[in-house]
């Protein structure tokens, strides 16, 4: 009887580290992992806005904390921290190939 309760208890403090480390990790996913996000989607917005030049620069250069913003509430709602970075790294990867790959 009390080996069970200790065995449930451990199995409580190791399920409540995990959710410490994995609530740490998607904070550190939301301040980190959506910063390069949020700049190459506005690296996309001004290269691809059919504005002049300047208009399409102060359009992405004025987007970049909004977008950051709206990223890291989606980082938040994420279901694990495993799926926030996951989805900030493939997003990222497909920016990242937009803005610098794909002839304008």
């Amino acid at each position: 009887m009390v080996s069970r309760r200790l065995a449930r208890l451990a199995r409580l403090a190791r399920l409540a580290r995990l959710a410490r480390l994995d609530a740490a990790l998607r904070v550190l996913a939301a301040l980190v992992g959506t910063l390069p996000l949020a700049v190459l989607a506005s690296v996309c917005l001004a290269r691809f806005a059919p504005f002049a030049e300047s208009t399409r620069a102060a359009l992405g250069f004025s987007l970049v904390v909004p977008l950051w913003l709206a990223a890291m509430c989606f980082a938040f709602l994420a279901r694990s921290a495993a799926r926030a970075w996951g989805v900030c790294g493939a997003l990222g990867a497909v920016l990242l190939a937009l803005a610098y790959v794909v002839p304008q």
